[in-house]
Protein backbone atom coordinates (compact mmCIF):
# COMPACT_ATOMS: atom_id res chain seq x y z
CA UNK A 1 0.00 0.00 0.00
CA UNK A 2 2.83 2.43 0.82
CA UNK A 3 4.55 1.71 -2.44
CA UNK A 4 1.36 2.27 -4.40
CA UNK A 5 0.89 5.67 -2.71
CA UNK A 6 4.45 6.73 -3.44
CA UNK A 7 4.51 5.87 -7.12
CA UNK A 8 1.60 8.12 -8.10
CA UNK A 9 3.16 10.92 -6.08
CA UNK A 10 6.42 10.68 -7.99
CA UNK A 11 4.58 10.63 -11.28
CA UNK A 12 2.50 13.62 -10.23
CA UNK A 13 5.63 15.54 -9.20
CA UNK A 14 7.17 15.04 -12.61
CA UNK A 15 3.89 16.03 -14.20
CA UNK A 16 3.73 19.16 -12.10
CA UNK A 17 6.93 20.46 -13.63
CA UNK A 18 5.27 20.28 -17.03
CA UNK A 19 2.06 22.03 -16.03
CA UNK A 20 1.28 25.49 -17.52
CA UNK A 21 0.54 26.81 -14.06
CA UNK A 22 4.06 26.01 -12.90
CA UNK A 23 5.53 28.68 -15.17
CA UNK A 24 3.06 31.17 -13.71
CA UNK A 25 4.15 30.28 -10.18
CA UNK A 26 7.84 30.62 -11.08
CA UNK A 27 7.13 33.97 -12.74
CA UNK A 28 5.33 35.18 -9.61
CA UNK A 29 8.28 34.18 -7.40
CA UNK A 30 10.75 35.95 -9.68
CA UNK A 31 8.63 39.11 -9.73
CA UNK A 32 8.39 39.11 -5.94
CA UNK A 33 12.19 38.83 -5.68
CA UNK A 34 12.75 41.62 -8.18
CA UNK A 35 10.17 43.95 -6.68
CA UNK A 36 11.32 43.22 -3.16
CA UNK A 37 14.93 43.90 -3.99
CA UNK A 38 16.23 47.23 -2.62
CA UNK A 39 17.05 50.00 -5.04
CA UNK A 40 20.75 49.66 -4.29
CA UNK A 41 22.64 46.69 -2.92
CA UNK A 42 26.02 48.32 -2.60
CA UNK A 43 25.09 51.18 -0.29
CA UNK A 44 25.87 49.25 2.87
CA UNK A 45 29.21 48.14 1.43
CA UNK A 46 30.31 51.62 0.34
CA UNK A 47 32.98 52.91 2.72
CA UNK A 48 32.29 56.24 4.41
CA UNK A 49 33.73 59.24 2.59
CA UNK A 50 37.08 60.50 3.77
CA UNK A 51 36.81 63.73 5.69
CA UNK A 52 38.93 66.34 3.90
CA UNK A 53 41.51 68.22 5.90
CA UNK A 54 41.47 72.01 5.49
CA UNK A 55 44.74 73.01 3.85
CA UNK A 56 44.64 76.75 4.53
CA UNK A 57 43.78 78.77 7.61
CA UNK A 58 40.13 78.19 8.40
CA UNK A 59 37.98 81.18 9.32
CA UNK A 60 34.37 81.23 10.47
CA UNK A 61 32.82 81.23 6.99
CA UNK A 62 34.95 78.27 5.93
CA UNK A 63 34.14 76.43 9.14
CA UNK A 64 30.40 76.82 8.52
CA UNK A 65 30.76 75.30 5.06
CA UNK A 66 32.78 72.39 6.47
CA UNK A 67 30.20 71.84 9.21
CA UNK A 68 27.33 71.78 6.70
CA UNK A 69 29.12 69.04 4.78
CA UNK A 70 30.34 66.76 7.54
CA UNK A 71 29.46 67.87 11.07
CA UNK A 72 28.21 64.87 13.10
CA UNK A 73 25.82 67.23 14.90
CA UNK A 74 23.81 67.59 11.69
CA UNK A 75 23.90 63.95 10.61
CA UNK A 76 20.92 62.66 12.60
CA UNK A 77 18.46 65.31 11.44
CA UNK A 78 19.77 65.06 7.87
CA UNK A 79 19.25 61.29 7.76
CA UNK A 80 15.81 61.75 9.28
CA UNK A 81 14.83 63.65 6.14
CA UNK A 82 15.82 60.65 4.02
CA UNK A 83 13.75 58.35 6.25
CA UNK A 84 10.66 60.53 5.82
CA UNK A 85 11.17 60.64 2.06
CA UNK A 86 11.05 56.84 2.10
CA UNK A 87 7.75 57.13 3.97
CA UNK A 88 6.52 59.36 1.16
CA UNK A 89 7.49 56.72 -1.39
CA UNK A 90 5.58 54.13 0.64
CA UNK A 91 2.51 56.36 0.47
CA UNK A 92 2.92 56.72 -3.29
CA UNK A 93 3.07 52.94 -3.56
CA UNK A 94 -0.35 52.75 -1.92
CA UNK A 95 -1.83 54.25 -5.09
CA UNK A 96 -1.25 50.84 -6.65
CA UNK A 97 -2.96 47.76 -5.22
CA UNK A 98 -0.64 45.32 -3.51
CA UNK A 99 -0.43 41.84 -5.00
CA UNK A 100 -0.15 38.59 -3.08
CA UNK A 101 0.38 35.23 -4.74
CA UNK A 102 -0.33 31.77 -3.35
CA UNK A 103 0.13 28.30 -4.90
CA UNK A 104 -0.44 24.75 -3.70
CA UNK A 105 0.25 21.42 -5.39
CA UNK A 106 -1.17 18.07 -4.24
CA UNK A 107 1.33 15.23 -4.71
CA UNK A 108 -1.56 12.78 -4.49
CA UNK A 109 -4.75 13.68 -6.32
CA UNK A 110 -7.77 13.88 -4.00
CA UNK A 111 -9.64 10.60 -4.48
CA UNK A 112 -13.03 12.12 -3.76
CA UNK A 113 -12.82 14.53 -6.62
CA UNK A 114 -13.25 13.82 -10.30
CA UNK A 115 -11.27 16.91 -11.17
CA UNK A 116 -7.93 15.98 -12.74
CA UNK A 117 -6.32 19.24 -11.64
CA UNK A 118 -3.87 18.65 -8.79
CA UNK A 119 -2.84 22.27 -8.09
CA UNK A 120 -4.34 25.59 -7.12
CA UNK A 121 -3.01 29.14 -7.49
CA UNK A 122 -4.35 32.60 -6.70
CA UNK A 123 -3.25 36.21 -7.09
CA UNK A 124 -5.13 38.71 -4.96
CA UNK A 125 -4.90 42.29 -3.79
CA UNK A 126 -5.25 43.64 -0.31
CA UNK A 127 -7.86 46.21 0.62
CA UNK A 128 -7.40 49.01 -1.90
CA UNK A 129 -8.47 52.59 -1.18
CA UNK A 130 -6.78 55.22 -3.40
CA UNK A 131 -8.42 58.10 -1.56
CA UNK A 132 -6.89 56.95 1.72
CA UNK A 133 -3.52 56.68 -0.07
CA UNK A 134 -3.88 60.28 -1.29
CA UNK A 135 -4.59 61.60 2.21
CA UNK A 136 -1.73 59.54 3.64
CA UNK A 137 0.67 60.96 1.04
CA UNK A 138 -0.38 64.51 1.92
CA UNK A 139 0.20 63.81 5.62
CA UNK A 140 3.62 62.25 5.02
CA UNK A 141 4.70 65.21 2.91
CA UNK A 142 3.87 67.54 5.77
CA UNK A 143 5.83 65.27 8.13
CA UNK A 144 8.80 65.60 5.79
CA UNK A 145 8.49 69.39 5.85
CA UNK A 146 8.41 69.31 9.65
CA UNK A 147 11.59 67.21 9.68
CA UNK A 148 13.24 69.66 7.26
CA UNK A 149 12.39 72.51 9.60
CA UNK A 150 13.82 70.47 12.47
CA UNK A 151 17.02 70.02 10.48
CA UNK A 152 17.18 73.75 9.80
CA UNK A 153 16.66 74.37 13.50
CA UNK A 154 19.61 72.08 14.29
CA UNK A 155 21.75 73.89 11.72
CA UNK A 156 20.76 77.26 13.20
CA UNK A 157 21.73 76.14 16.70
CA UNK A 158 24.99 74.67 15.36
CA UNK A 159 26.03 77.81 13.46
CA UNK A 160 25.18 79.90 16.52
CA UNK A 161 27.34 77.62 18.65
CA UNK A 162 30.19 77.81 16.14
CA UNK A 163 29.94 81.60 15.95
CA UNK A 164 30.02 81.92 19.72
CA UNK A 165 33.11 79.71 19.85
CA UNK A 166 34.90 81.90 17.27
CA UNK A 167 34.01 85.06 19.17
CA UNK A 168 35.28 83.56 22.41
CA UNK A 169 38.46 82.31 20.75
CA UNK A 170 39.14 85.76 19.28
CA UNK A 171 38.56 87.34 22.68
CA UNK A 172 40.80 84.80 24.42
CA UNK A 173 43.66 85.50 22.02
CA UNK A 174 43.37 89.22 22.79
CA UNK A 175 43.23 88.48 26.51
CA UNK A 176 46.32 86.29 26.24
CA UNK A 177 48.22 89.20 24.74
CA UNK A 178 47.02 91.57 27.45
CA UNK A 179 47.69 89.02 30.17
CA UNK A 180 51.20 88.62 28.74
CA UNK A 181 51.61 92.36 29.11
CA UNK A 182 50.34 92.15 32.70
CA UNK A 183 52.81 89.34 33.46
CA UNK A 184 55.70 91.43 32.14
CA UNK A 185 54.57 94.34 34.29
CA UNK A 186 54.38 92.02 37.32
CA UNK A 187 57.93 90.82 36.67
CA UNK A 188 59.16 94.38 36.29
CA UNK A 189 57.39 95.40 39.48
CA UNK A 190 58.95 92.47 41.36
CA UNK A 191 62.44 93.49 40.20
CA UNK A 192 61.74 97.07 41.29
CA UNK A 193 60.48 96.04 44.72
CA UNK A 194 63.44 93.71 45.28
CA UNK A 195 65.79 96.55 44.39
CA UNK A 196 64.08 98.83 46.88
CA UNK A 197 64.30 96.07 49.49
CA UNK A 198 68.03 95.85 48.88
CA UNK A 199 68.22 99.58 49.53
CA UNK A 200 66.15 99.14 52.67
CA UNK A 201 63.19 101.17 51.42
CA UNK A 202 60.48 98.46 51.59
CA UNK A 203 59.63 95.58 53.87
CA UNK A 204 59.81 91.87 52.94
CA UNK A 205 56.00 91.82 52.97
CA UNK A 206 55.88 94.11 49.94
CA UNK A 207 58.27 91.79 48.12
CA UNK A 208 56.05 88.85 49.00
CA UNK A 209 52.99 90.70 47.68
CA UNK A 210 54.74 91.52 44.39
CA UNK A 211 55.85 87.90 44.04
CA UNK A 212 52.32 86.67 44.67
CA UNK A 213 50.98 89.07 42.03
CA UNK A 214 53.41 87.56 39.52
CA UNK A 215 52.23 84.04 40.37
CA UNK A 216 48.61 85.07 39.93
CA UNK A 217 49.34 86.68 36.56
CA UNK A 218 51.21 83.57 35.40
CA UNK A 219 48.39 81.27 36.52
CA UNK A 220 45.78 83.38 34.72
CA UNK A 221 47.95 83.32 31.61
CA UNK A 222 48.09 79.51 31.71
CA UNK A 223 44.32 79.38 32.27
CA UNK A 224 43.71 81.49 29.17
CA UNK A 225 46.01 79.29 27.09
CA UNK A 226 44.11 76.25 28.33
CA UNK A 227 40.80 77.91 27.38
CA UNK A 228 42.15 78.58 23.90
CA UNK A 229 43.01 74.90 23.48
CA UNK A 230 39.59 73.85 24.77
CA UNK A 231 37.79 76.16 22.36
CA UNK A 232 39.91 75.02 19.42
CA UNK A 233 39.28 71.37 20.27
CA UNK A 234 35.55 72.06 20.56
CA UNK A 235 35.52 73.59 17.07
CA UNK A 236 37.44 70.62 15.68
CA UNK A 237 34.98 68.16 17.19
CA UNK A 238 32.03 70.14 15.90
CA UNK A 239 33.47 70.07 12.39
CA UNK A 240 33.89 66.30 12.61
CA UNK A 241 37.67 66.19 12.23
CA UNK A 242 39.64 63.18 13.41
CA UNK A 243 42.27 63.49 16.19
CA UNK A 244 45.14 63.10 13.71
CA UNK A 245 43.86 65.85 11.44
CA UNK A 246 45.32 69.27 12.07
CA UNK A 247 43.60 72.56 11.34
CA UNK A 248 44.73 76.14 11.69
CA UNK A 249 41.99 78.50 12.84
CA UNK A 250 41.95 82.12 11.74
CA UNK A 251 39.93 84.26 14.14
CA UNK A 252 41.14 87.79 13.47
CA UNK A 253 38.05 88.38 11.28
CA UNK A 254 35.67 86.48 13.57
CA UNK A 255 33.63 89.47 14.71
CA UNK A 256 33.11 90.78 11.17
CA UNK A 257 32.12 87.37 9.83
CA UNK A 258 29.97 86.20 12.72
CA UNK A 259 27.98 89.41 13.07
CA UNK A 260 28.29 90.41 9.41
CA UNK A 261 26.24 93.53 8.65
CA UNK A 262 23.45 92.59 11.05
CA UNK A 263 21.93 95.71 12.65
CA UNK A 264 20.16 94.93 15.95
CA UNK A 265 18.20 98.17 15.70
CA UNK A 266 16.56 97.08 12.44
CA UNK A 267 15.67 93.56 13.58
CA UNK A 268 11.99 93.11 14.34
CA UNK A 269 9.91 90.54 16.14
CA UNK A 270 7.73 90.12 13.04
CA UNK A 271 10.74 88.93 11.02
CA UNK A 272 11.63 86.50 13.79
CA UNK A 273 8.08 85.11 13.87
CA UNK A 274 8.04 84.53 10.11
CA UNK A 275 11.37 82.67 10.30
CA UNK A 276 11.05 80.95 13.66
CA UNK A 277 11.38 77.20 13.24
CA UNK A 278 9.52 76.48 16.47
CA UNK A 279 6.51 78.52 15.38
CA UNK A 280 6.54 77.10 11.86
CA UNK A 281 6.82 73.54 13.16
CA UNK A 282 3.78 74.09 15.37
CA UNK A 283 1.87 75.55 12.44
CA UNK A 284 2.71 72.58 10.21
CA UNK A 285 1.90 70.14 13.02
CA UNK A 286 -1.53 71.75 13.22
CA UNK A 287 -1.95 71.36 9.45
CA UNK A 288 -0.84 67.73 9.72
CA UNK A 289 -3.47 67.10 12.36
CA UNK A 290 -6.21 68.32 10.02
CA UNK A 291 -5.19 65.55 7.62
CA UNK A 292 -5.21 63.08 10.51
CA UNK A 293 -8.84 64.04 11.14
CA UNK A 294 -9.62 63.35 7.50
CA UNK A 295 -7.81 60.00 7.69
CA UNK A 296 -9.88 59.08 10.74
CA UNK A 297 -13.06 59.76 8.75
CA UNK A 298 -11.78 57.69 5.85
CA UNK A 299 -11.89 54.56 8.00
CA UNK A 300 -15.66 54.52 7.39
CA UNK A 301 -15.13 54.19 3.62
CA UNK A 302 -15.24 50.75 1.97
CA UNK A 303 -12.17 49.18 0.37
CA UNK A 304 -11.94 47.20 -2.87
CA UNK A 305 -10.10 43.92 -3.33
CA UNK A 306 -9.47 41.88 -6.49
CA UNK A 307 -8.53 38.24 -7.04
CA UNK A 308 -7.51 35.94 -9.91
CA UNK A 309 -7.49 32.23 -9.05
CA UNK A 310 -7.91 28.67 -10.17
CA UNK A 311 -10.47 26.23 -8.71
CA UNK A 312 -9.76 24.40 -5.49
CA UNK A 313 -9.14 20.66 -6.18
CA UNK A 314 -10.65 19.84 -2.78
CA UNK A 315 -14.00 21.32 -3.71
CA UNK A 316 -16.79 18.96 -4.72
CA UNK A 317 -17.27 20.32 -8.19
CA UNK A 318 -15.83 19.59 -11.56
CA UNK A 319 -14.93 23.16 -12.53
CA UNK A 320 -11.89 24.16 -14.51
CA UNK A 321 -10.46 27.47 -15.74
CA UNK A 322 -9.36 30.78 -14.24
CA UNK A 323 -11.72 33.06 -12.33
CA UNK A 324 -11.57 36.80 -11.67
CA UNK A 325 -13.47 38.32 -8.73
CA UNK A 326 -14.08 41.76 -7.25
CA UNK A 327 -14.92 42.25 -3.60
CA UNK A 328 -15.74 45.08 -1.23
CA UNK A 329 -14.95 45.23 2.48
CA UNK A 330 -16.46 47.77 4.81
CA UNK A 331 -16.69 48.21 8.55
CA UNK A 332 -19.95 47.41 10.32
CA UNK A 333 -19.45 47.65 14.05
CA UNK A 334 -16.38 48.00 16.26
CA UNK A 335 -17.81 49.39 19.48
CA UNK A 336 -17.86 52.95 18.08
CA UNK A 337 -14.04 53.14 18.10
CA UNK A 338 -13.95 55.00 14.79
CA UNK A 339 -16.33 57.65 16.09
CA UNK A 340 -14.21 58.12 19.19
CA UNK A 341 -11.07 58.28 17.07
CA UNK A 342 -12.52 61.21 15.10
CA UNK A 343 -13.29 63.02 18.35
CA UNK A 344 -9.80 62.19 19.58
CA UNK A 345 -8.12 63.63 16.49
CA UNK A 346 -10.22 66.79 16.68
CA UNK A 347 -9.22 67.25 20.32
CA UNK A 348 -5.56 66.83 19.40
CA UNK A 349 -6.10 69.45 16.69
CA UNK A 350 -7.23 71.90 19.35
CA UNK A 351 -4.12 71.07 21.38
CA UNK A 352 -1.90 71.88 18.41
CA UNK A 353 -3.71 75.20 18.05
CA UNK A 354 -2.83 75.99 21.65
CA UNK A 355 0.79 74.90 21.07
CA UNK A 356 1.03 77.34 18.17
CA UNK A 357 -0.10 80.21 20.39
CA UNK A 358 2.32 79.17 23.14
CA UNK A 359 5.22 78.97 20.67
CA UNK A 360 4.49 82.50 19.49
CA UNK A 361 4.33 83.81 23.07
CA UNK A 362 7.59 82.07 23.97
CA UNK A 363 9.31 83.58 20.95
CA UNK A 364 8.07 87.02 21.93
CA UNK A 365 9.36 86.52 25.45
CA UNK A 366 12.76 85.33 24.21
CA UNK A 367 12.95 88.31 21.85
CA UNK A 368 12.27 90.83 24.60
CA UNK A 369 14.77 89.12 26.88
CA UNK A 370 17.42 89.12 24.12
CA UNK A 371 16.84 92.84 23.52
CA UNK A 372 17.18 93.55 27.23
CA UNK A 373 20.41 91.57 27.46
CA UNK A 374 21.70 93.43 24.41
CA UNK A 375 20.94 96.84 25.89
CA UNK A 376 22.56 95.90 29.20
CA UNK A 377 25.65 94.53 27.44
CA UNK A 378 25.92 97.65 25.27
CA UNK A 379 25.84 99.92 28.35
CA UNK A 380 28.44 97.77 30.12
CA UNK A 381 30.68 97.76 27.05
CA UNK A 382 30.56 101.56 26.70
CA UNK A 383 31.32 101.93 30.41
CA UNK A 384 34.27 99.53 30.18
CA UNK A 385 35.67 101.38 27.16
CA UNK A 386 35.32 104.69 28.97
CA UNK A 387 37.14 103.28 31.99
CA UNK A 388 39.91 101.96 29.73
CA UNK A 389 40.26 105.41 28.11
CA UNK A 390 40.36 106.99 31.57
CA UNK A 391 43.03 104.55 32.71
CA UNK A 392 45.18 105.42 29.69
CA UNK A 393 44.86 109.12 30.50
CA UNK A 394 45.91 108.48 34.08
CA UNK A 395 48.85 106.41 32.82
CA UNK A 396 49.96 109.37 30.67
CA UNK A 397 49.61 111.63 33.67
CA UNK A 398 51.60 109.28 35.89
CA UNK A 399 54.36 108.97 33.30
CA UNK A 400 54.58 112.75 32.99
CA UNK A 401 54.84 113.14 36.76
CA UNK A 402 57.40 110.33 36.93
CA UNK A 403 59.54 111.95 34.22
CA UNK A 404 59.42 115.21 36.18
CA UNK A 405 60.78 113.27 39.17
CA UNK A 406 57.79 114.27 41.27
CA UNK A 407 56.66 110.69 41.91
CA UNK A 408 58.45 107.36 42.23
CA UNK A 409 58.24 104.43 39.82
CA UNK A 410 55.58 102.59 41.82
CA UNK A 411 52.96 105.18 40.87
CA UNK A 412 53.70 104.68 37.16
CA UNK A 413 53.70 100.91 37.58
CA UNK A 414 50.31 100.99 39.27
CA UNK A 415 48.90 103.15 36.47
CA UNK A 416 50.20 100.74 33.82
CA UNK A 417 48.72 97.74 35.60
CA UNK A 418 45.40 99.57 35.90
CA UNK A 419 45.40 100.19 32.14
CA UNK A 420 45.94 96.52 31.35
CA UNK A 421 43.21 95.49 33.78
CA UNK A 422 40.78 98.03 32.29
CA UNK A 423 41.60 96.86 28.77
CA UNK A 424 40.97 93.24 29.71
CA UNK A 425 37.66 94.17 31.27
CA UNK A 426 36.74 96.08 28.09
CA UNK A 427 37.53 92.99 25.98
CA UNK A 428 35.29 90.84 28.19
CA UNK A 429 32.44 93.32 28.02
CA UNK A 430 32.84 93.60 24.24
CA UNK A 431 32.56 89.81 24.04
CA UNK A 432 29.35 89.88 26.07
CA UNK A 433 27.94 92.51 23.71
CA UNK A 434 28.95 90.53 20.60
CA UNK A 435 27.38 87.38 22.04
CA UNK A 436 24.17 89.32 22.74
CA UNK A 437 24.12 90.56 19.13
CA UNK A 438 24.76 87.02 17.90
CA UNK A 439 21.90 85.69 20.03
CA UNK A 440 19.52 88.27 18.56
CA UNK A 441 20.74 87.55 15.03
CA UNK A 442 20.26 83.82 15.53
CA UNK A 443 16.80 84.36 17.02
CA UNK A 444 15.77 86.53 14.08
CA UNK A 445 16.78 83.79 11.60
CA UNK A 446 19.24 86.07 9.82
CA UNK A 447 22.20 83.90 10.81
CA UNK A 448 21.11 80.54 9.42
CA UNK A 449 19.51 81.93 6.25
CA UNK A 450 22.76 83.75 5.48
CA UNK A 451 24.44 80.37 4.95
CA UNK A 452 21.63 77.91 4.17
CA UNK A 453 18.80 78.06 1.66
CA UNK A 454 15.83 76.02 2.83
CA UNK A 455 14.84 75.21 -0.74
CA UNK A 456 17.92 73.01 -1.15
CA UNK A 457 16.21 70.36 0.97
CA UNK A 458 13.08 70.34 -1.17
CA UNK A 459 12.59 67.77 -3.92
Amino acid sequence: MVKQAADPGQRNLRAFLRLPGFSLIVLGVLLSLLLGRPATTTGAETPPPTIPVPTAATDFDSSVQIALRQSPYFTKSSLEIEVKRLDEKDSKSDFYPSLTGAARYYLVQPSSNNNAQNYQWAISTGNYNPLFAYLSLKANRIVTQIVILGHMKAISAGINRLGKAFLELNSVETLIQLRGRATELAKENLRYVKERQRLGEVTPLEVQIASQELEVATAEQESLISSKGRLSEGIRNFLGLKPDQTMQLQVNQARRQVLNDFDPQKATLQDAESRSFDVRIKQMAKELQTWNVALAKMKFMPSVNLALQSPDPLSNNNVRGTFFSVGVSFPIFDGFKRFRNIDRQKTILQQFGSDEVVAGNELSSKWREAEEVLHTAAAAMHTAKAQADLARLKETQAETVYRAAEKDFSVLMTARQTVVKAQMDAVKKALEYDEAVLALRSLSGDLVYHYVNESQFQK
